[in-house]
């Protein structure tokens, strides 16, 4: 506890450093965030809980109940947020910015309750231009997220993943924007042999690359984007060194509409291996040769979402998501590594969300109903003979700004 309040007392030390220099400006913001959930069920979660995904299948017990049907409540502040935006003086031409952002939630499950980085970057913008260095949101994940309260998301309906990462925008008009990234794995790592790391696309030292437009109205706002993913399964194997590589493709499609007081936001992807974007896919093993050394084709998973909110201080809509399993991209496979929930086929979730806020404080209330079809893979990776699960889950937020 002394560590994040020696942290803390850091950060406004440094805040006040800056607003005495004039030509670098600091401004603190954050929020107070409490959350109380209720599940019917055992669920894929992180941070405590918070970080609803969805439900587990079916775990029969000795008396033949289901053990998963197990339900339960929280009640925790640990989401609580605060950072710094910085503007400095001019460089090379370009107005100057960096952020940093934390909360408590940590860097995951184990390490829940303490400080983490969220974002850390510095950012250089022209004109026409501006350049990234540092960790932020994922393309796929950030450029356009649902209007949901939850800590999860929309996830995984909605791709999430904070990496580091240098992104160069272009716009050479107004409302038009192009976008690559190169972006290296950090907190949200891809599943493998020994679980779920960011050591596996280290090994392959190729970052993950990424290109998008985006188009912007007065009302609407339109865009796309694909990336390329390389990761190194294994680097030894039977006491060996061995090359091996497996590049995964993803791609989405995003728009948002707003007028006055109602915001449509509709989002579809279909991505390769997209583990370390939280959602439930990996890869399998489709040969091992007579040296040791697999082959790999990456599972396929399709999602599709849409949020639409109406009202001003007090807010109501709904959230809706989908999520599909196509199996594997090539062969049949030999052995699978799927991040959470084997056996998945398809889920969906519907979640009504009312919200009120008044001057700084907000209040909400959010139900999730989230589906998921279990049953038996084949060797396409398919899944049949599938039986749906459900959670339901209350969620409470009270959230003070500054």
């Amino acid at each position: 506890m002394k560590r994040v309040f020696s942290a803390i007392a850091l950060m406004l030390f440094v805040g006040m450093g800056f607003a005495q220099d004039k030509a670098v400006k600091a401004e603190i913001y954050g929020f107070v965030r409490n959350y109380f959930t209720y599940d019917s069920r055992s669920c894929v979660q992180s941070n405590e809980g918070l970080f609803n995904m969805l439900p587990n299948d079916i775990k029969p017990g000795a008396n033949g109940e289901d053990l998963n049907a197990l339900p339960s409540v929280r009640f925790l502040s640990m989401t609580t947020r605060f950072g710094l935006n910085v503007t400095g003086p001019e460089i090379w031409g370009a107005k100057s910015t960096a952020k940093i952002e934390s909360d408590f939630c940590g860097a995951s499950s184990g390490t829940a309750f303490n400080l983490r980085i969220r974002q850390a970057y510095t950012k250089l913008a022209w004109e026409h231009s501006d350049l990234l260095v540092g960790q932020a949101w994922h393309p796929m994940a950030g450029d356009l997220m649902p209007e949901v309260f939850s800590l999860a998301t929309g996830a995984p309906f909605n791709p999430f993943n904070r990496s580091p990462q240098v992104r160069y925008n272009y716009a050479p008009i107004k409302g038009l924007t192009f976008t690559a990234s190169a972006l290296y794995q950090y907190q949200y790592g891809s599943a493998g042999f020994d679980g779920t790391s960011n050591t596996y696309q280290r090994n392959a030292l190729v970052p993950e690359l990424f290109v998008g437009m985006t188009t912007k109205g007065k009302h609407l706002t339109s865009g796309w984007g694909v990336s390329a993913s390389t990761i190194a399964p294994r680097v030894i194997a039977n006491n060996m060194r061995v090359d091996e590589r497996l590049t995964s493709y993803s791609a989405m499609v995003f728009g948002s509409l707003k007028i006055d007081a109602l915001s449509v936001r509709a989002k579809a992807t279909y991505g390769q291996n997209t583990s370390h974007m939280q959602q439930p896919t990996g890869f399998c093993v489709v040969e091992t040769f007579d040296n040791g050394v697999q082959s790999y084709e990456p599972m396929q998973l399709g999602s599709a979402w849409i949020t639409m909110m109406y009202g001003k201080k007090l807010r109501y809509g709904f959230f809706a998501g989908w999520l599909k399993n196509y199996g594997s991209a090539g062969k049949d496979y030999t052995s699978l590594v799927v991040r959470n929930n084997k056996g998945m086929d398809e889920a969906f979730r519907f979640s009504p969300i009312v919200t009120y806020k008044v001057e700084n404080m907000q209040v909400g209330l959010e139900y999730e109903h989230t589906a998921t079809a279990y049953g038996d893979y084949q060797p396409s990776g398919m899944v049949i003979n599938t039986h749906w699960v459900a959670n339901n889950r209350v969620c409470v937020m009270v959230k003070y700004d500054f």
